[in-house]
């Protein structure tokens, strides 16, 4: 796990000191997500806490940023590193004589290894395999009778990230991109619950 933890960092690195090559980028998008949390972790502390006839649900859609570090290494394939911020979940629930709410989100440092297919007219098309390292944020504030479940909690965990994207060259320094990520099992099950993110992003591409 420390071993995937330093490879956002390594990649970064790599691509610093490589800044003078023009094969060096720098991707900025905004993200619109949509995320979907596992609510047995807290379903769990409510009924452990005495809840009865629980019904509960856990999902958000949220908008967000990104920003990459890659370098191209040649027409077909490219590696990236940087930061995602992966949106957030609700959650809320009912139970016999009582209510409770709270919040998943997750955002941290991601680094990706893309295949690439250039097409006519400037356009391009990848697929991305990569991992997701990210903290993960969770909070419950549950009512009577099972108030004693309210909590807040903190994990980090890695998860795989997957994607594809097309890119459109405007000059020779310039691309838009636009793309959609998926990942899955963003924290844990024992402490914070898990979130999938699905992630649909536009924006532009800086080659130096």
């Amino acid at each position: 796990m420390k071993l995937v933890k330093l490879l956002p960092y390594s990649l970064l690195l790599v691509t610093a000191n490589t800044w003078a090559g023009n094969n060096f980028y720098v991707l900025g998008e905004v993200t619109h997500s949509k995320d979907t949390l596992s609510t047995s972790t807290n379903d769990s502390a409510l009924i452990n806490a005495g809840a009865t006839h629980l019904i509960s649900n856990g999902k958000g859609s949220h908008n967000q940023w990104r920003i990459q570090f890659g370098y191209q290494f040649n027409p077909y394939f490219a590696m990236e590193a940087g930061y995602i911020d992966f949106g957030k979940a609700a959650y809320t629930a009912s139970y016999t004589g009582g209510t409770a709410t709270g919040t998943v989100k997750a955002g941290g440092l991601d680094v990706a290894a893309l295949g690439i297919l250039p097409l006519s007219h400037g356009f391009s098309v990848f697929g991305k395999v990569g991992v997701a390292v990210a903290r993960v944020k969770s909070n419950l504030f549950a009512s009577a009778p099972a108030s004693v479940a309210t909590s807040e909690t903190t994990s980090t965990a890695a998860a795989p990230l997957l994607g594809i994207g097309a890119t459109y060259k405007v000059s020779d320094n310039v691309d838009l991109r636009s793309e959609f990520d998926h990942v899955s099992n963003l924290g844990k099950s024992s402490s914070t619950g898990k979130l999938t993110a699905n992630m649909i992003s536009i924006g532009a591409v800086y080659h130096f």
